[in-house]
């Protein structure tokens, strides 16, 4: 090769020598883009003449790739004219710090999450930790508190980035540089110029650059002494990320924070009282928590009030008052920062996304391919994407995975919705909601499997959408089976006010005999007033027979025979119940119709408890919980005592409802205990609360929640044994 030194090389370009020299030692571009720590981008751009003018730490950099002799390095830095003097030379480091600002606002509610990024921040150097959430939840600002605090620990220094504007990743690291006081756009020129400092990076609003990641885990490998705290609306997935994601407001924070920014405004601030029906507290409610949709509702409050808001919130497609002119323009309304987020969807999450907005409350997975478009192939991958740009959030409790969106999300998202894709989801919805209502149905009544009282009660939401539709496009039979099938599940969730809304929906005569029969089935099974229950299952019990249906006559005769205890019939109950075990036993497979079988000797034991025989009630209980073994099934004895105790408590009967929980108690199945136990308790703690123990109504309290899980179950058993007791004392039967 010819000597690039000489003096007919002095007048080339930069571009073309660097070229020949990578060339000379048989490198591509991506092996010296390696070796510089430079991307292939920038390397390409440099030999094609785009950039005429490298920073002096990229031609170190190059320089020290290169393995040049002296000659050579002579000849590159020769065309860059009196730029390439001393662009060799090691500069001077200073390192000013530039701290992050502190927040704009009083932080309200964020304790937890600034001690727990404080702790992570100081568990090891060289650590990446990412503030997720959706958008307005007050990332930046928790961030800006949590360095506020450890800024001492920093003695580099600290520096504050806003990549808001930034959409190259590859030019994440060059406003990093600029921020700590260098011109740097590489790793190598960078983690030069912070080498041995301890130096806190805070990198707001990584999102739409998130690919950046790899290049910051490769500054803190040649910075050990460095922390980077980032926030995102996605995770930057790398294994030094220690992500952090900040949750909605709880409920008493978030009234706090409307009631300051109220008061920011220049309006007196309204004494709630913690009062779930204030006004104020409905608004947050509105607001799901999320700091900045408080913030907005409390400026339009400001100029309103806050009922006044209230009253017509559910009308504004927008609020009349817009956020602070400080904010970004991204967050000054609800809409701007959906709209920031949808930006960096891919195509499938982006249609699915407005989609699931037409859902009020939870929905489960299964929902998701009913809901999104015919066209989405990938349906549970565009959730998935969703869920990771905090646009959707995921709750684990329970067995049954559920999934929403938060309310101010939710009402922004279905603005964009156009109204025939619009009637396209609910009919989507409605064929969906029937489809899963008749197997949920079948799984509770039929193999006695209770988690489809759980699958029902998190998908209401879309089974009530779908339930309308059918409604609205005048579907009776098949909105009249629908209200069948899932009328159980919604009782056992103590459902029955809004089922029986429900059934106010269809009229008898937009029904044939069949879907009568269903309709007044459901309405009987959400009726508490046993006169009216009684009439219309007894009606419901003629039809099923007229149409042949043994498995709807039974269950009617259940509920007529309910109801005939109720008003003091004791023999017209047990002529009843053995009408139902008739068809149970003659017309119905036992292994197929577990319900019926088992509510027979469930409503037994109701008579018996009501006569005042509480060991033959016992025995009828067991009698049902060893059917129910003996199928094999998963129908939980236990969850329907449950429901009839709180039925009993309502009906002023308090002695009753404290045997049918001890019963409870004692029958339940041991898989999913705590739960179950948690629900027992919750009833046991109203129960006490009327018996006008407040002790005792405080101690069940407590078990209803984690303590319960730990509570040992012989102390429980006898502490319903002692709830029995004192409601006998107060009923005067002890």
């Amino acid at each position: 090769m010819n000597d690039p030194s000489g003096p007919a090389r002095k007048a080339r370009s930069f571009a073309a020598v660097l070229r020949e020299l990578r060339e000379a030692r048989s490198l591509t571009q991506q092996e010296l883009a390696a070796a510089a720590g430079l991307s292939v981008d920038a390397v390409s751009a440099l030999e094609r003449g785009r950039r005429t003018q490298p920073q002096p730490h990229t031609v170190r950099s190059l320089a020290s790739a290169l393995q040049l002799r002296d000659a050579e390095a002579t000849a590159l830095l020769s065309t860059l004219g009196r730029a390439g003097n001393g662009a060799l030379e090691m500069p001077s480091r200073t390192l000013t710090s530039h701290p992050p600002p502190p927040p704009a606002v009083p932080v309200v509610g964020r304790d937890d999450e600034v001690a727990e990024i404080v702790a992570a921040l100081r568990s090891a150097p060289g650590r990446l930790v990412t503030l997720t959430g959706p958008g307005g939840v007050g990332k930046t600002t928790v961030a800006l508190l949590a360095a506020q605090t450890v800024v001492a620990n920093h003695p580099g220094g600290a520096f504050f980035a806003d990549l808001t504007d930034v959409t190259d990743p590859d030019d994440v690291l060059a406003v990093v540089a600029l921020a700590a006081g260098t011109h740097a756009d590489t790793v190598t020129g960078l983690a030069v110029h912070l080498a041995g400092a301890a130096v806190l990076l805070v990198l707001d609003n990584l999102e739409r650059v998130a690919a950046c990641a790899p290049q910051l885990v490769e500054l803190l490998s040649a910075c050990p002494g460095a922390v980077v705290l980032a926030t995102s609306r996605v995770p930057l997935r790398v294994r030094r990320e220690r992500e952090i994601r900040i949750a909605p407001l709880d409920p008493t924070a978030a009234v706090r924070l409307f009631s300051e920014r109220l008061t920011a405004a220049g309006a007196r601030s309204p004494t709630t009282g913690g009062q779930d029906d204030d006004p104020v507290a409905q608004l947050c409610r509105q607001a799901d928590g999320l700091p900045l949709a408080i913030e907005l509702l409390a400026a339009a409050a400001a100029r309103l009030g806050p009922q006044a808001l209230l009253d017509r919130v559910d009308q504004l497609a927008e609020l009349p008052v817009a956020g602070p002119r400080d904010l970004p323009a991204r967050q000054r309304t609800m809409a701007a920062t959906i709209e920031w987020s949808c930006r960096i969807l891919g195509p499938a999450a982006r249609r699915l996304f407005p989609r699931l907005a037409i859902v009020p409350g939870s929905f489960s997975l299964d929902t998701v391919d009913g809901i999104a478009a015919p066209d989405t192939a990938d349906a549970v991958g565009a959730l998935a994407e969703l869920i990771e740009h905090s646009l959707v959030a995921r709750s684990d409790a329970g067995q049954v995975a559920r999934f929403r969106l938060l309310e101010p999300v939710r009402r922004c998202a279905l603005e964009t919705l156009e109204p025939t894709e619009r009637e396209q989801v609910q009919r989507s919805v409605s064929q969906w909601a029937l489809h899963t209502a008749r197997e949920l149905g079948a799984r509770i009544r039929g193999r006695g499997d209770m988690t489809a009282v759980e699958q029902v009660e998190v998908d209401r939401g879309v089974l009530r959408l779908g339930y309308d539709q059918l409604v609205d496009a005048r579907r009776h039979d098949d909105a009249a089976e629908l209200l069948w099938s899932v009328w159980l599940p919604m009782w056992m969730s103590g459902h029955t006010r809004e089922g029986f809304a429900w059934t106010e929906r269809l009229r008898e005569g937009d029904l044939s005999e069949r879907g009568r029969a269903r309709w007044l089935v459901a309405r009987a099974g959400f009726n508490r007033v046993a006169a009216n229950l009684f009439a219309t299952a007894e009606r419901a019990m003629r039809l099923a027979e007229r149409v042949d249906d043994a498995s709807l006559a039974a269950e009617a005769a259940i509920f007529a025979s309910a109801a005939a205890l109720r008003l003091g019939d004791f023999d017209g109950s047990g002529a009843l119940l053995a009408q139902a075990e008739a068809h149970v036993t003659q017309r119905l497979d036992v292994g197929n119709d577990v319900w019926a079988a088992v509510h027979v000797p469930i409503g037994r034991g109701d008579g018996a408890l009501l006569r005042g025989d509480r060991s033959a009630a016992m025995r009828h209980w067991r009698a049902a919980a060893a059917t129910a073994q003996e199928v094999d099934s998963g129908f939980s004895v236990a969850a329907v005592l449950a429901e009839c105790a709180q039925a009993a408590r309502s009906e002023g009967r308090l002695d009753d409802a404290a045997v049918m929980l001890a019963a409870a108690d004692e029958l339940g199945p041991q898989r999913d205990g705590h739960r179950r136990r948690a629900h027992l308790a919750g009833v046991a703690a109203a129960v006490a609360a009327e018996l006008g123990d407040v002790a005792s109504a405080q101690w069940w309290e407590g078990v209803a929640g984690p303590d319960a899980a730990s509570l040992d179950t012989d102390e429980l058993r006898e502490q319903f044994r002692e709830l029995v007791r004192r409601a006998d004392t107060v009923s005067g039967q002890d």
